[in-house]
């Protein structure tokens, strides 16, 4: 007889009866053992309560955010005269539905599984066995949190989520708000740069971004009612430092900082974050800036490439605080297999990602064999809850 028992190791009880799904979940929730590599859409928003979903399966949901408006002029009257009434507005929606997606699955074979018995049973320490675990189960939170991002950083800039050419499975739209409901415009009076098919960009030194900026910033403040509370401008990296800081004005403003406090300054000098920052707490009338960095693996049925949410050519200017809200709804496979589920099969769930996702360790039959599961399912995407104040600018175009 062997001296331990596999059946009593932690891996084990990953997948065995249901006594130890609160084990499983628990071991999921270790903070230590599982790490957000992708999640710069936590950074955006936060997540919703559950949608239900209807007979069907299908979750809708509504987005409703007051747009900023300027107050009218008052009405003159004759005295005891009666005043106009206003329809009631200022309140602005939207639907949509909430899809599915999962990540890929990792299967078990048996053979692999006795290989562990008996790795096991001669050493009687599951550490390394764990370890592998873990790191798949990560790869799989990963791919959430990869696809949560590109979802909203496509949907803060273009008002829609379009997953065709996306992944392996289902490819269709998936979101597009109506267009009399977006607020999209050109950089101002000129371009701030050009960009080529790859999405390079080659700044127009001469454009004053900083001023067009402060215009900008000053139109969207006037048009939503003297709008006087914080804003936060967002670009890409490759924005930021190949155009932005690449610019006349820019560079004027870093050299006059610099010679102000006797900091050397070249005129072949390249600008970067850390110069611009001190210099740009002087100047008055454009909010702060936030940098965007996102870019995620894209594996189709032929291709596997990487993608970004977020083009180059789009800077945003929006209220700061959350711009999304993670609407999510049940993963309907945890209800059907514990109310239906076939006899033979064993199944364990965990919740993941703050919610969104739902692991579940899987153990069933394939011929003359058993053959261990774990899948990451998840049903979200997220809802633009500031969207009659947000802004897109196309810093390649001029408006």
């Amino acid at each position: 007889m062997a001296k331990y028992d596999f059946n009593n190791s932690r891996y084990a009880r990953f997948f065995s009866d249901k006594e130890n799904q609160r084990f499983l979940q628990s071991f999921i929730d270790r903070t230590d053992l599982f790490f957000t590599n992708y999640g710069w859409y936590k950074t955006q928003g936060r997540v919703a309560p559950p949608t239900p979903t209807d007979s069907k399966g299908v979750a809708a949901y509504t987005v409703k955010a007051k747009k900023l408006e300027a107050a009218p002029l008052a009405d003159m009257r004759a005295p005891l005269g009666d005043a106009m009434q206003e329809d009631k507005k200022g309140i602005e929606f939207y639907t949509g539905t909430i899809p599915d997606f999962t990540t890929k699955g990792t299967v078990e074979t048996a053979a692999e599984r006795e290989y562990k018995v008996r790795q096991y049973e001669e050493f009687g320490n599951d550490a390394d066995i764990v370890a592998a675990w873990v790191d798949d189960v990560q790869s799989k939170m990963d791919q959430v949190d990869a696809t949560m991002t590109w979802m909203t950083a496509q949907l803060m800039t273009t008002f829609s989520i379009d997953y065709t050419g996306i992944g392996q499975g289902i490819q269709a739209p998936i979101l597009d708000i109506p267009k009399e409901k977006c607020d999209k415009r050109g950089a101002g009076s000129a371009a701030w740069c050009s960009m080529d098919a790859q999405g390079n960009l080659t700044v127009n030194a001469s454009t004053k971004i900083l001023s067009e900026m402060k215009k900008i910033e000053e139109e969207y403040r006037t048009k939503r009612g003297a709008y006087s509370g914080a804003l936060v401008w967002q670009m890409t990296r490759n924005a930021f430092y190949d155009v932005f800081l690449q610019c006349d004005e820019v560079r004027e403003l870093v050299k006059n900082y610099r010679h102000y406090h006797n900091l050397a300054f070249t005129e072949d000098m390249k600008v970067n974050e850390d110069d611009f920052t001190p210099a740009f707490a002087q100047y008055n009338g454009v909010s702060p800036i936030e940098i965007v960095v996102e870019k995620e693996r894209n594996t189709t049925n032929s291709t596997d490439t990487f993608v970004k949410g977020w083009a180059n050519n789009i800077a945003v200017l929006r209220p700061a605080g959350d711009a999304v809200e993670f609407e999510r709804t049940e993963i309907l496979d945890r209800r059907m297999i514990e109310n239906y589920g076939a006899k033979g099969i064993e199944s364990l769930f965990a919740v993941t990602n703050d919610g969104l996702g739902l692991l579940v360790n899987t153990t069933t039959d394939n011929g003359k064999f058993r053959e261990w599961h774990t899948n990451l399912f998840f049903s979200a995407v997220p809802g633009l809850i500031e969207f009659p104040n947000h802004e897109v600018i196309d810093i390649t175009k001029k408006g």
